[in-house]
């Protein structure tokens, strides 16, 4: 039983702080409800990741408005060229990723497009 306790840190590369988290969400689809959700609750994920101790944190979005219809598709006759992604309700980020993310969210404008990629690492940069 005491070595299942420390599997879970090598695995994830705790003793490494200097690398850039390798296991943590490199995309997240989102859409403007999901994103206004996760805006209100970011600091507080980050918060509850380090008085955790956790290199990273499991946001989870599933029960924030607008989740259950953002599964659906959000066009009433689909576009051939078109292929809908379906949002992320859930995602594994570290606090660097989860800032980067919530700044390019806070610039996001919405129009026409009711779901958006971010690719956290490169609009990072861009910022």
């Amino acid at each position: 039983m005491v070595r299942k306790r420390f599997v879970l840190p090598v695995l994830i590369g705790v003793g490494t702080p200097a690398l850039a988290c390798d296991f943590c969400s490199a995309e997240v689809t989102l859409t403007p409800d999901l994103a206004a959700c996760y805006l209100a609750r970011v600091e507080t994920e980050i918060d509850q990741m380090r008085a955790a101790n956790l290199p990273a944190q499991l946001i989870n979005l599933s029960s924030c408005e607008g989740a259950e219809t953002g599964t659906r598709g959000t066009a009433a006759l689909p576009s051939i060229n078109a292929v809908e992604k379906k949002p992320d309700l859930s995602f594994l980020m570290d606090a660097d990723g989860m800032r980067c993310l919530a700044m390019v969210l806070q610039d996001e404008t919405w129009s026409p497009e009711r779901v958006k990629t971010f690719e956290v690492q490169r609009d990072c940069e861009a910022q």
